[in-house]
């Protein structure tokens, strides 16, 4: 979220383990441009029904919640809303919701910013059109400003587009502190250890001082 407010960085790459996180950033993301810097936004899932899904489920009740977006967002029932589940308005832009296999959903208006989430689950091909996170970045091509946010969990190592675009980044980590020393570190599966047959005795061994933390210490 501090990369996505600064005006020198263009595209975003969240590679990362599953149930992390990543689906409130880019509700986030959404929240802080129809209410801080409105612009027109697509929000891309790997099918138009997950999208619809994320409209009902996830997008919906946060303006619903959030009192400073439900006063730019009309009730999609109000005759005059201009609002649909695949399609909402607001002072200055609008979100479009639309699916990596529905190469018509991809087909609109120009957008500054692109929101794709599980892009390792897109199609090879939005129909004939050509690759999906593709279409949707020549959206972005008339503004200066634009902003590409990719976010995965990745699938097969060297066939993995989340992979790629990581590759292609600086590639910044996650870094936590061991509570002992305070080196800083990326979590890594090898420095997970327990007991053979107790997995509830897990422990993450430093990589600086070797010093084992236990699962009380991860607040």
């Amino acid at each position: 979220m501090d990369a996505l407010s600064d005006p020198d960085i263009e595209t975003i790459v969240v590679m990362s383990s599953a149930q992390v996180g990543k689906t409130e950033f880019l509700l986030n993301i959404i929240g802080y441009y129809i209410d801080q810097d409105p612009s027109p936004i697509l929000a891309l899932q790997p099918t138009l029904q997950m999208a619809e899904t994320f409209s009902k489920d996830r997008l919906a009740p946060m303006i619903r919640d959030t009192p400073a977006l439900t006063g730019k967002i009309k009730d999609a029932r109000s005759r005059d809303s201009g609002n649909t589940l695949l399609k909402k308005n607001f002072p200055g832009g609008h979100i479009t919701l639309a699916g990596a296999n529905s190469p018509a959903s991809l087909a609109s208006r120009p957008v500054r910013v692109v929101l794709a989430d599980e892009v390792d689950r897109y199609p090879a091909s939005a129909g004939a059109e050509g690759d999906p996170v593709n279409l949707a970045k020549k959206r972005t091509t008339t503004f200066f400003n634009r902003k590409i946010v990719m976010t995965s969990t990745p699938t097969l190592k060297g066939a993995s587009r989340i992979e790629d675009a990581y590759e292609e980044s600086d590639q910044r980590r996650y870094y936590v502190p061991c509570p002992d020393c305070g080196h800083k570190q990326h979590f890594k599966w090898a420095n997970v250890n327990w007991p053979e047959g107790e997995p509830t005795k897990a422990q993450y061994t430093c990589e600086e001082c070797a010093v084992l933390i236990d699962e009380s210490k991860k607040p």
